[in-house]
């Protein structure tokens, strides 16, 4: 073919300012910039080759005073020269930044843009680096909202000014952040005495903390960074907070944790050299066709589960390319179907991966290389995690699978005949759905207290809210509504609709809500409504299927600006075809007629892709979809093979007590987990319990009550949007409460003798 002749341009077209934008976007949060001004410093030690007791990071927060803003700083003890500034900081995007053509090894590097990002987004006021290297010294900073750096005040007076005295230099620097010398650790202060110069890049006016900068959590977000623990690994971080030492002057460390037994060493795997891509099959190598190095898989375990630790942000696996990290994907993102799954961790090295780093180091491109890479990780720590759970199977003999499947038979055709007086209060005569009511009419009064909750503490840009309000009288009692009104503080996050009496998010910010009564200007409580800026919305499952009359509940994973990625956000939800099936703004589907439709969610600028639902039709009037409800299915694990596999189902100790899984939804199964600590103790013979002993079956009674409760909260159409606590748990209370009413005036021969049930 032959090659293209044409006469190109003198030069590039590219608008700036819309570029720099594009470039910074990623780290509009201070959780996304501190990490970078940390990165920075860290890899100035390396490139200095600074031994590992000098390299010595502090972050000074200074609340501010009434006469003065709030600030964040950053301060290590190396410097920069003006060549530095304007041949390497001054660049965006220039990946080379990090190295400044010195060739060193080790550095973490990055796409040259993200601290200098992270300095014109979040600071209201400016920002700006104050530098010293051997006796001269540089000012170079930025005012807020603007896009141009340059030499503060001039560039005369900002650039390469003598120092005679670094240390003096330093002192006059930390005095505008309320700062002594002597305030900092003995370790920042013998860095500097052997170092050759300082650079603190300071930002005044964080955008989010007027009053007060919201440690430790801000902390805990730092350190739970995965672009931290490279940093952490590399050099001390000290914290100074309004001139006093963080956590007693301990540097910040990464959480300590404890591997499961038996596997206290990493499991290291190596890539192989070529992996199948699962879209289009085809084999993708992962050495560029021998050009590279062969990559490797390390495992890490975790003796507790990971998954809801707050103080554990690492339960993912961490890319690596040439020692430099590049993104991540959660452990819970690889679909791996075991509990063993958030026991792990781990990394991958891979140089290949280089040219997939994305400008925020979260995620990496998708490409076949990604994708085949995701899909071989995810096989091996499927097959780990399998031998974890050969592990803890435990075999019971035919006679205790027979005495524990008569007693769960006996106790379902119970709790059917109990399931189907529920259902008639539930539906109607012709198969129409009530709605359920929860309370009884409440009284007339004077309300003296209001009560606000709401199901989301944050949304999208351009939704529509409505909190729950409720009315309490004098003596605690809830009484009518009268009428109020919703006030907002900030209208131009969240505007209130007086005549819809709904709350409008318009954009990202956030505000403070509380109703209030129009008679007396009786206020509720406030509640804080933090409108986010969703960058990406994935619906899952992306495919359902479900009976005429069936329901389905989606979650919406948004990713934000800032990289994080949370279900937690109150979207907007619409289908493609009403006569179809419905959805509520709790990603809630209502199948109603046979046929297929797509659903979405999003707000006014993120849509998601659709998700597409099935509806199947049923026999006559939902019958057979109303019986399929009334009489779910209990079933033991490593007891009860699963229906359709026909193999035993196996759960962990890190499982509740009780189970249902995603696909046994549809399928109306429940699960009694017979590894959960105490069904293995009152299963063990050797101990003196057993399946026949009363406390099994005290047990197991009170499980299917657990088990009738969910089914009565699965039942209640409000279940997710704006429902207080206390009206949540109020359908769950009068079930259990009604379950064991019948529990003890029909089977105190079961729970006594252990007299089956009829």
């Amino acid at each position: 073919m032959p090659k293209l002749r044409y006469t190109p341009d003198e030069d590039i077209a590219v608008h700036p300012e819309s570029a720099i934008r594009q470039l910074a976007r990623h780290f509009g949060s201070h959780e996304a910039g501190l990490p970078e001004w940390l990165k920075n410093s860290a890899d100035a030690y390396i490139r200095q080759q600074v031994p590992r007791e000098g390299r010595v990071i502090v972050l000074i927060f200074d609340y501010g005073r009434r006469s003065r803003p709030a600030s964040i700083a950053c301060l290590d003890f190396v410097g920069m020269t003006s060549q530095d500034i304007e041949d390497y900081f001054r660049q965006w995007a220039d990946p080379q930044a990090a190295e400044r053509g010195m060739g060193v090894t080790g550095l973490q590097g990055g796409h040259g843009h993200g601290g200098k990002a992270y300095m014109i987004q979040m600071f209201g006021d400016y920002a700006y680096l104050h530098t010293v290297r051997g006796n001269k010294g540089c000012k170079y900073g930025v005012p807020g909202g603007e896009l141009v750096f340059g030499y503060i005040p001039t560039l005369e007076e900002g650039r390469g000014f003598p120092v005679p005295d670094p240390q003096r230099e330093l002192e006059n620097a930390l005095g505008e952040l309320r700062v002594r010398f002597r305030d900092l650790p003995e370790a920042a202060r013998a860095s500097l005495d052997q170092g050759e110069g300082f650079t603190l890049v300071r930002g005044v006016g964080p955008k989010g903390y007027r009053t007060r900068i919201g440690l430790p959590h801000l902390i805990d977000r730092i350190v739970g960074d995965a672009q931290m623990t490279r940093t952490l690994q590399l050099c001390d971080v000290y914290v100074v907070v309004n001139g006093r030492l963080f956590d007693q002057g301990q540097p910040l460390a990464l959480p300590e944790i404890a591997p499961m037994p038996g596997a206290e060493e990493p499991k290291e795997i190596v890539i192989p050299v070529a992996l199948r891509d699962p879209v289009s099959e085809r084999m993708v190598s992962t050495t560029e066709e021998g050009g590279l190095a062969q990559g490797k898989l390390t495992l890490r375990t975790s003796d507790k589960s990971m998954r809801w630790r707050p103080r554990v942000f690492r339960h993912n696996i961490r890319f690596m390319a040439r020692s430099d990290f590049c993104g991540e994907v959660e452990m819970t993102e690889l679909g791996v179907a075991s509990s063993y799954r958030d026991r792990m961790y781990g990394e991958c090295l891979l140089d290949a991966l280089e040219e997939y780093k994305q400008s925020d180091r979260r995620r990496l491109t998708e490409s076949p290389l990604t994708r085949a890479l995701n899909d071989w990780i995810r096989r091996q720590i499927a097959e780990y995690c399998r031998q974890f759970e050969s592990r803890d199977r435990r075999v019971y003999d035919q006679k205790e699978r027979d005495t524990l499947s008569h007693i769960n038979a006996a106790l379902d055709r119970w709790k059917n005949s109990l399931l189907e007086d529920m259902m008639r209060g539930l539906w109607g005569p012709e198969g129409e759905r009530r709605r359920v009511r929860t309370s009884l009419s409440l009284p007339a009064g004077t309300p003296t207290r209001v009560e606000l909750t709401a199901s989301h503490s944050r949304a999208g840009v351009g939704v529509s809210i409505r909190p729950r309000v409720r009315f309490f009288g004098a003596a605690g009692n809830r009484v009518r509504a009268v009428p109020y009104q919703w006030v907002s503080s900030d209208g131009s996050v969240a505007f209130v609709d007086h005549n819809l009496l709904i709350i409008n998010t318009l954009s990202t910010g956030i505000a403070h809500i509380h109703a209030e009564t129009l008679e007396d200007r009786l206020c509720s409580n406030s509640i804080a409504l933090e409108v986010v800026d969703i960058q990406e919305i994935r619906i899952q499952p992306q495919q359902v299927e479900l009976c005429s009359g069936g329901r389905h509940r989606f979650s919406a994973l948004c990713r934000l600006a800032n990289g994080e990625q949370t279900t937690d956000i109150y979207l907007a939800w619409d289908v493609g075809n009403n006569a179809v099936a419905r959805v509520s703004s709790a990603g809630l589907i209502y199948g109603f007629e046979p046929g297929e439709t797509r659903v979405y969610a999003g707000d006014d600028r993120c849509l998601s892709e659709p998700a597409i639902a099935t509806i199947m039709p049923a026999a006559g009037i939902d019958a057979a979809n109303r019986r399929q409800r009334a009489y779910p299915r209990v079933l033991i694990s490593n007891i009860d093979p699963d229906p359709q596999t026909g193999e035993l189902v196996q759960f962990t100790s890190e499982h509740p007590p009780v189970v249902q899984r995603t696909i046994d939804v549809e399928r109306g199964i429940w699960w009694i987990n017979s590894a959960s600590p105490l069904a293995r103790l009152y299963l063990d013979r050797g101990r003196e319990y057993g399946c026949d002993s009363r406390e099994w079956r005290m047990y197991h009674l009170e499980r299917f009550i657990e088990i009738m409760a969910r089914i009565r909260l699965s039942l209640d159409d409000r279940q997710g949007e704006g429902m207080s606590y206390d009206a949540w748990m109020e359908p769950w209370d009068e079930t259990a409460a009604r379950m064991q009413e019948q529990a003890a005036s029909s089977l105190e021969g079961f729970i006594m003798g252990g007299r089956l049930p009829e």
